[in-house]
């Protein structure tokens, strides 16, 4: 059988040299493969540089089943990952592809799909854990409902007011703000917290990936 991809979005760096020489560099945290390794084991993750439209060609030639849009990185601050992602989303959109966004990820979908990101979240959601409820939602049929604890690194986020037409909340913070949204077809993910920086894994956690990919290239 024919290895199935995830493409994945990467973060930026900036290296200063001494005489001022400043390069800029692609990265991904090596949680990231424990994490896919055992949440996607049926597919092969690809971690896509930051190069804006010219990323695409090279998806083009690989049968990709989902993307991944992952954390760090306030949008705006590197204009070449912005233009990466929002190239990437369309791309995805345009076959139907399942896409999950994490942290900066969950907030990048709903920027893109019309919604707004708020500032202020520091330090409540930063460098933190705290319960969040979840809800019933259909197209997430395997994820359980009820409260968890997860974990908080994040500056920016989203009210009630921030979500983006087509978008459901169906987990809050116990100060009402959204930690994960989904679209009606459960095809369009977000979440706000960083399930690879979890040592195990949380169940959770993988059975939310596998609800939006198991059945890709299966």
């Amino acid at each position: 059988m024919e290895a199935t991809y995830l493409a994945v979005s990467q973060r930026m760096t900036r290296q200063t040299y001494p005489g001022g020489t400043v390069e800029l560099r692609d990265a991904l945290a090596h949680d990231w493969w424990d994490f896919l390794a055992r949440a996607v084991p049926h597919m092969l993750a690809i971690t896509v540089p930051n190069t804006g439209d010219a990323a695409l060609p090279l998806l083009d030639t690989l049968p990709v089943g989902g993307l991944l849009l992952t954390g760090g990185d306030d949008w705006s601050v590197f204009p070449e990952r912005d233009a990466t992602e929002t190239a990437l989303w369309a791309w995805a959109r345009q076959r139907g592809l399942p896409v999950l966004g994490v942290c900066r990820g969950a907030q990048v979908i709903n920027r893109l799909l019309g919604g707004s990101v708020s500032k202020g979240f520091d330090p409540a959601h930063v460098g933190t854990r705290h319960d969040i409820h979840c809800q019933p939602w259909p197209g997430l049929s395997a994820v359980s409902s009820g409260q968890r604890e997860v974990n908080s690194f994040h500056r920016c986020g989203l009210r009630p007011a921030d979500l983006a037409p087509g978008l459901r909340a169906w987990a809050h913070d116990i100060d009402g703000t959204i930690e994960a949204f989904a679209d009606d077809k459960g095809q369009v993910l977000g979440i706000l917290w960083h399930p690879e920086r979890e040592h195990p894994a949380q169940d959770a956690d993988l059975v939310l990936f596998k609800s939006l990919f198991g059945g890709v290239g299966t």
